[in-house]
Formats: structure tokens, sequence, C-alpha cells
């Protein structure tokens, strides 16, 4: 595939630049990066087989049905007690045409009092728990095939008081209308940014905060931004993706990001392309190396991650309280048995460490949370790293 025929498509699709080429690859590439409604408004403008644009137009007209559906059971949420929405629809109404953002799952965030109150009337609605007990951040329910993301935290970072900087701002935030001011709307995208940066950063991510650059944060907006981006530590991260929309994807020109440093721009650009949505281009060994190569150093943290991987992959722990304190035990056999099966492994390592190694310096340089560094829990009402 041709990086510049991907790019190409994206800003044909976003900004209306003339016309764009599409293979199969590239419809398949944008699926993989939770992108591929983007050109659905210019059809007309697309070149490729009539076997593909019908192929793509079929795609579409369901990731449109499905949109709809995840809108319909938004508007339609029993809860009472306020609440805001994160991302998502919060996201797409910077688009040209919002209905053609993907959407995902539905994240909320209530006041830190009142989630217990909205958890329990999602599951007396007839949502059921999809995971819940051991993640310190949000429950996930699910209903009718539709996610909700209860958030009693959002933020993941490594610093306790930008941690509750950023909780406080979303909660002194919500209102009636259930979406949050600009300025703090793209704070929340911004932060969702390193969130999956990881696991694995998409261009879906990348498009949500370029877009909001786009449509709130000319120049003249900047100075009233930079503070809220100084309180969460993530300046670096704002002007180097902003920057990196401008080189790659046609987001017009600001001169609050003129100075960014080109070279690091390319490589975010490289790891979000190799990655894709959420990690989908990544294979179980690439997880396996990531987790081997960035935690080890530290023991203590290594075992954290292993007993987190163990809660989500262990499904009888997800079953059975008295399991869970054991979920490190199940996952280091589960890697185990998997470094045994290896072929090759002398290479693997190899690459595998020059990737992670590799990945520590981008992040290091975007200044950037990182599981590695202890990741901020809210535990008994205070904001600690864990």
């Amino acid at each position: 595939m041709r990086t510049e025929d991907l790019l190409g498509l994206i800003k044909m699709s976003l900004w209306g630049n003339g016309t764009a080429a599409a293979d199969w690859e590239i419809f398949e590439e944008m699926k993989r990066q939770a992108i591929a409604l983007l050109p659905a408004a210019r059809f007309s403008s697309l070149e490729c087989s009539p076997e593909l644009k019908q192929e793509w137009k079929r795609y579409a007209l369901h990731q449109l049905s499905r949109n709809e559906y995840y809108g319909h059971q938004q508007a339609s949420l029993p809860l009472t007690v306020p609440y805001t929405i994160l991302k998502g629809t919060s996201a797409a109404m910077y688009y040209p045409c919002p209905e053609y953002r993907t959407m995902g799952d539905i994240d909320i965030m209530t006041r830190r009092e009142d989630f217990d109150a909205a958890r329990q009337t999602l599951l007396d609605s007839g949502y059921h728990i999809e995971t819940d007990g051991y993640e310190y951040r949000h429950s996930k329910l699910k209903k009718n095939e539709v996610l909700i993301e209860l958030h009693r935290q959002f933020s993941a970072m490594n610093d306790p008081v930008q941690s509750k900087y950023l909780d406080d701002l979303i909660i002194n935030s919500i209102t009636s209308t259930h979406v949050l001011p600009d300025p703090v709307n793209g704070l929340v995208l911004l932060a969702h940014i390193t969130e999956h940066l990881e696991d694995g950063l998409g261009l879906r991510q990348i498009i949500d905060w370029m877009m909001f650059v786009d449509k709130c944060l000319p120049d003249e907006n900047w100075p009233a931004f930079l503070p809220l981006a100084e309180n969460t530590g993530l300046v670096k991260l704002a002007i180097v993706c902003t920057r990196l929309c401008e080189i790659y994807l046609g987001l017009p020109q600001h001169r609050f990001c003129a100075d960014a440093d080109g070279a690091l721009c390319g490589l975010l650009m490289e790891y979000v392309l190799s990655s894709g949505n959420f990690g989908r281009k990544k294979s179980r060994d690439a997880v396996f190396y990531k987790h081997l190569f960035t935690y080890a150093p530290s023991l203590t943290r290594f075992f954290r991650v292993l007993q987190k991987q163990g809660l989500e992959n262990w499904k009888a722990a997800k079953k059975h309280k008295l399991l869970r304190p054991f979920a490190w035990a199940y996952q280091a056999f589960h890697y185990v048995s998997k470094g045994i099966r290896m072929t090759d492994t002398v290479t693997k390592f190899s690459d595998g460490y020059a990737e992670a190694r590799k990945k520590k310096t981008l992040f290091d340089a975007l200044g950037v949370t990182t599981t590695a560094k202890g990741l901020v829990i809210l535990q008994d009402g205070k904001y600690v790293r864990k």
C-alpha cells in the first residue's frame, strides 16, 4: 500500500481536495484504522474499481446504520444524575459530516459521588456488566450490543496532580447538555491520544484532534488553551500532533506549532500507521514483547502488568472473585508457554527489543504517559500513583 494514496484519500474526504484513488488494500487499512466511513460523502470523487466502490458503499451503509443505532441508544440513556459524553459524538461534532465519524462504545463520566447510582440505574435498565470490580477507571456495561464505559476516573496519567486536575475539570464542566465546553473537550481528545499510545494509537484519534483544532483552536485561541495543556503535561503532544496533521493530513497551518520537530512528527506518524486503531495491526507477539521489554526493568510494575493482563484474559477470574488475586500467575504461564512455542527466538527478541526501545524514545520525546512509570488511580478518594 502506498502511504501517499492513503493520506491523499483522507485529505480528499475531509477537505474536498480534488480526487483520490484507492484499492482494496487501502479500503482494508481504513477499516483497521476505523476511518473507512470518511470518504462516504465524496464517493463521486473516489477513483477505484466498480466492485470496490460497491463494497465500500455497502460497508458505509452498514456503519451509518450502526452509528444511528448508537446515537439513538445514547439519546435514550436512563441516567438521571448529571453526566457528560466523552469522545464519540463529542468528537464527531467537529467533523464536516459528523455521521461519518465511526462510533465505538459510549463513554460517560459522572461526578464521583454519582457513579454508583449511575451504574445501578444502567443495571436496572437491562445493561449487564462486561468488566467490573477490578478496573479502577470505569465499569463496562452492555445491552443490545451497545457497550458503555461508565467512568469514575478518565485520566490515565503518571502524575496525581495532573490526573486530578483533568478529572476535576471534566466534572466541573458537566451540564444538562452532556457536552463539554470546547477547550475541555479538546483536552479530553488529546488525553485520549496518550491513553492509547502504548497499545496502539490510530488515525481516528489523530483525526479527532485535527478536526477539533480546525474548528476550535485557531492561533488566537491557543493562549487560552495553553494553561490547560500545561496543567496536564500535554503541551508537547498538542504541538507535535497539530504539526503532524499539517504535514500529512492537510490541516491548515498554525503559528503555535510552527517550530515542532518535523522528524518527531514523522516518527509519530510512522508509529500510528504501523499500529492501527487500538493496536489492531499488532500481532500477539508484538504485545508480548511490549510487556517484556517495557516493564521487565521494574519487577513490581511487571507483576502489576501481569495481573492486569491476566484479569482481562482469564475468563474464570471474571466469574469467580477468589481467582482474581492469582491472575498474574495465569498470565505468566501464558507468556512462558507462548515463549516455548516461539520459533526463531533470538531474532524475535532482538526485533522486539529494538521496537520497544524505539517506542520508549518516542514517548519520552513527546513527554507522554507510559504505564512503565506507574499510572495514577483514584483510591479512597485520593489520586495515587501505582
